[in-house]
């Protein structure tokens, strides 16, 4: 009899860490910090998809657009392009300039 309770409890044991593995690998189960950082990920997307255009039209109506797009069109490098597109203050929202919309912006003007 007590050896009947040993194997119940090792199968039973055993059934759940393969329960484990199956849903988070397929079932489609998440943990925290991945469904946290999947979340993350999502407003970074809806905030750049939101705010790149505004940034345009920012830099569009600005006085000097076609002289400046000039200027951004000669500088070869991503990471000073963003900075000229952070200098000129067309990404900024109320007091703040949001990283991944300058990356955006500057990518969008740079292809205009």
């Amino acid at each position: 009899m007590e050896q009947k309770w040993t194997y119940g409890l090792w199968g039973a044991v055993l059934g759940a860490i393969a329960c484990a593995m199956v849903g988070l690998n397929w079932g489609g189960w998440e943990t925290r910090s991945s469904a946290q950082a999947l979340a993350r990920q999502e407003v970074n997307t809806a905030l750049v998809k939101a705010l790149t255009p505004i940034c345009l039209a920012n830099f569009q109506t600005a006085a000097n657009a076609p002289a400046k797009l000039g200027e951004l069109r000669k500088i070869s490098t991503s990471y000073a392009r963003e900075a000229f597109v952070r200098e000129g203050k067309w990404a900024e929202f109320g007091k703040e300039q949001i990283s991944i919309v300058i990356d955006a912006c500057a990518e969008a003007l740079y292809k205009l």
